[in-house]
């Protein structure tokens, strides 16, 4: 198995991070980010910095002489913990803003988020126990993707759904 994909996962998830520097640039008072920006741009830090982060897993396994099942088992099984870490994190995160603050936030962004994750996190589990098929690559790739396009949505939300002062 070629690793490139991996390593252009680390690398597009690298770059979606820096773009968080907007939000800073479109802040209503220079150096100060309003509660559900300052949640927006942390929820795209983790959207973009899980997959550049949890990318290096299979290359990590393979440079330590892991192939095959072993290795996309481990790379699942860390990959699925890393889900649950950022899911109670966001959801935290949410629960610590304000009422107001949160009405503001999308229900649909929500739903959205949850149900990726869950199927992620599912998807990631059945292939560590090689239920679909014999462990590979594909769902670890399908989530991480998945991850950079919740990232990708939080920079649009950042920029066009702005709160009001």
């Amino acid at each position: 198995m070629n690793l490139d994909s991996f390593a252009t996962i680390t690398e597009f998830g690298v770059a979606l991070a820096g773009f968080s520097a907007l939000a800073a640039a479109l802040t209503q008072r220079p150096g100060v980010l309003a509660p559900v920006d300052r949640f927006r741009t942390i929820n795209l830090l983790f959207a973009a910095l899980t997959p550049a982060f949890v990318s290096t897993f299979p290359m990590i396994g393979a440079a330590f002489g892991a192939h095959g099942g072993p290795l996309w088992r481990g790379t699942s099984i860390g990959f699925a913990v890393v889900l649950i870490v950022t899911v109670v994190f966001t959801v935290h995160s949410a629960r610590s803003l304000s009422a107001a603050d949160r009405a503001f936030l999308s229900k649909i962004m929500w739903a959205l988020f949850l149900a990726g994750h869950t199927a992620a996190f599912i998807i990631l589990l059945l292939n560590a126990l090689g239920l679909l098929a014999p462990p590979g690559p594909g769902p670890i790739l399908a989530s991480l993707v998945w991850l950079l396009f919740i990232g990708a949505l939080q920079l649009v939300r950042i920029i066009v759904a702005r709160p009001t002062a």
